[in-house]
């Protein structure tokens, strides 16, 4: 089980290198990081937050985070919209071009999960490889968080 749970991990990885290598060009590519895309996570996730949201959920400091969201909006992957309220203020969003890499990953892993619940043969076989992916997640979480 888990050689097989490797190779799924790596095809995995391998179409979502795919999918961003489809999207960037060739330069950016080779500035592109791990890093870089779990920002660009973190900033989709918080839906528009602010720089010192950021940095505080990622335990960064404002600078390294200022330093972060330059590089990616070099790269045009996130923008900063000006708040309304305070013009001192600057929410962070991603690019189309950002949204495109989390978009192409999140397809890849609907294809997962429509295969693994294709291949279970009734309600209690995609409620039990529902229960072990939360439990997975669970434990990751409380590994990562804790």
């Amino acid at each position: 089980m888990e050689n097989n749970f490797s190779r799924l991990v790596n095809l995995l990885w391998s179409e979502c290198i795919n999918n961003l290598n489809g999207i960037l060009e060739p330069d950016e590519q080779a500035k592109f990081s791990n890093n870089d895309y779990y920002y660009l996570l973190v900033i989709r996730s918080m839906n528009q937050p602010i720089l010192s949201d950021v940095a505080s959920r990622l335990k960064m400091t404002k600078p390294a985070i200022t330093g972060m969201v330059h590089k990616l909006e070099k790269m045009q992957l996130v923008k900063k919209i000006q708040s309304e309220n305070d013009k001192r203020r600057y929410h962070l969003c991603l690019t189309e071009k950002g949204n495109a890499i989390l978009d192409g990953d999140n397809a890849i892993y609907k294809w997962v999960t429509d295969t693994i619940m294709s291949i279970c043969n009734n309600k209690d076989e995609i409620a039990l490889m529902n229960r072990i992916m939360e439990e997975l997640v669970r434990r990751l979480e409380e590994e990562i968080y804790e």
